[in-house]
């Protein structure tokens, strides 16, 4: 007749899962017939005595069946009804050992059973107060039992043989009573203190925490959660998950795609509803729980209020767009100075010069090739300035590689001492994207070795697939690429050659990232420069 002490009524510990209270309680109701049966089968009662036994036992079904209602509504089972189903199981077994035997009937055991449910549901203390009443029945029962006195036996210096034996198996009875009092009572202090400590710790986090069962109902909320949700506790448990954990957007709660998926998520973001009606940026993670079986008994969501956090990044990106709109209108006046200057000069000089018709020519030359820098320079500009279009196609990143490699040994055909090579898989590496912008990247990077080498060494190809990703690598021969410069050269404006622009490999890394991958540089240890460019791979289900 034990049941479960299933709720989280009290902020001291964690409770039992719904599961289990249901198992016990099933249980518990179980025995309760078990008794009740065999209370009828083995003995013969006058009317009045099985008018009050059916009392008892339907006293004891009603608390029994009730129990399991409130569990099965997912209900906090209170300290109180918890008292009252102690008391109401130990009427019943008192009930059934005095009108079966008294001190020798065979259900006198089930106070054993009730003692176990107080010491270990309520505690130490109501483990012998159970304890004590169980004893004193037991002590009454005895009294006014004709048992020990009709033993027929001499007595034993002047004490009735038969009275010590039953008086003796009282004591030992009780001091059973007592030794089981003590024992659940002890495991009910250890839980308690572990549950304290576990509970402790969750209120001491940051980070907001909510356990739920298989059916998505609320069964704990840590004290970060209360204030990120702007919810108690105590409205919480009970409630379904979605209806606390609510999304802006009206689509299904994360807790619950994770019960129903049977996977967990990490670092989820959304906008969610805290109440009664305020949204905030939440980041979510699961963990599904489960038993010793592995089955699944719930599932444990932490979360964090990333509102702030979100402010501070926009704020980040603000104050980025602006440092690089200074640095770029830095970079494109004085880019922009140099032809301006040398235009104007030519244009001030052709004005007194228009009667030597060779000088002015020269100084019309000047003007023109000036001003197809100046052309350059903001073409360069407004392409790195576009969001690039990816107009995307799966395409064989070898093809386009071998591709390049044809193109560039063509261009530079008359550079005897220049070798361009190339590596590649025994297989195929599909990736999607631009194929144009990325053969105009292959192309600047292939073109930035050559002129690193001065036309002269031998410029290495290689695609090496790597997992999920394929690594275009493009390694020279050249002076290579001092440390200090290696995280600048894909700025815009940056650049070492002296007739560069130095908007070339910044459009190359613009394109790579609108295609999902990166780019890197770096000196080789033999000597050079190694330009890197990874890519997804395609899979072949997609």
């Amino acid at each position: 007749m034990s049941s479960v002490h299933s709720s989280h009524a009290t902020r001291g510990g964690v409770g039992v899962g719904r599961p289990w209270a249901w198992t016990t309680g099933i249980v518990r109701l179980a025995l309760l017939g078990v008794v009740a049966v065999g209370t009828f089968l083995i003995h013969d009662y006058e009317k009045a005595e099985e008018v009050y036994l059916v009392a008892f036992y339907c006293f004891g079904f009603a608390s029994a069946i009730g129990h399991l209602v409130a569990v099965r509504r997912g209900e906090p089972v209170t300290r109180l009804l918890t008292w009252a189903q102690v008391l109401v199981d130990f009427g019943v077994i008192a009930a059934t050992v005095s009108f079966t035997g008294g001190p020798h009937s065979h259900f006198a055991f089930l106070f054993v059973v009730s003692i176990l449910e107080a010491g270990i549901l309520l505690g130490l203390s109501q483990g012998f107060i159970v304890a004590t009443l169980s004893a004193a029945i037991m002590a009454l029962l005895n009294v006014i039992s004709p048992a020990p006195f009709q033993s027929g036996q001499e007595p034993y210096f002047g004490y009735d043989v038969g009275a010590i034996t039953v008086w003796y198996g009282f004591l030992v009875q009780a001091l059973a009573y007592y030794l089981t009092a003590a024992i659940s009572g002890y495991w009910n202090q250890q839980v308690t203190r572990l549950q304290q400590f576990q509970r402790e710790i969750l209120d001491n986090m940051n980070n907001g925490f909510l356990i739920a069962d298989l059916e998505g109902t609320v069964t704990l909320l840590n004290k970060a959660a209360e204030r990120i949700l702007n919810i108690s506790e105590a409205d919480a448990i009970g409630r379904p998950v979605q209806e606390i954990l609510r999304v802006a957007s009206g689509e299904e709660c994360p807790v619950i795609t994770a019960l129903k998926s049977e996977r967990d998520f990490t670092r989820y973001e959304y906008i969610g509803l805290v109440f009664p009606s305020t949204a905030k940026l939440l980041g979510l993670s699961t963990s599904r729980i489960f038993d010793w079986r592995r089955r699944m008994t719930g599932i444990i969501a932490s979360f964090s209020d990333l509102t702030e956090l979100e402010q501070m990044r926009e704020e980040i990106k603000k104050n980025d767009r602006l440092s690089v709109t200074g640095e770029l209108a830095a970079g494109l006046a004085h880019e922009i100075r140099n032809p301006v200057a040398a235009i104007r000069g030519a244009v001030d000089e052709l004005i007194g010069s228009l009667d030597k018709p060779a000088l002015a020519t020269k100084l019309a030359t000047i003007a023109m090739r000036e001003s197809d820098q100046l052309n350059a320079i903001v073409s360069d500009f407004l392409d790195f300035a576009r969001r690039p279009r990816v107009r995307r196609e799966m395409f064989d990143v070898c093809g386009l590689a071998r591709e390049v490699i044809e193109a560039t040994q063509h261009k530079y055909s008359g550079a005897a001492a220049l070798r361009v090579r190339g590596q590649f898989p025994g297989h195929p590496c599909p990736v999607s994207g631009d194929r144009t912008q990325i053969r105009q990247v292959f192309i600047n990077l292939a073109k930035n070795g050559i002129e690193a080498m001065n036309e002269q060494g031998a410029l290495h190809v290689a695609v090496v697939p790597s997992g999920t990703f394929v690594e275009i690598r493009f390694d020279d021969q050249g002076p290579g690429i001092d440390p200090d410069k290696v995280a600048r050269i894909f700025e815009p404006f940056y650049t070492t050659k002296e007739h560069g622009v130095g908007m070339g490999l910044a459009i190359c890394m613009r394109i790579i990232t609108a295609h999902d991958g990166t780019i890197r540089a770096a000196s080789r240890q033999g000597g050079g420069a190694s330009l890197s460019v990874r890519l997804p791979l395609v899979r072949a289900e997609e």
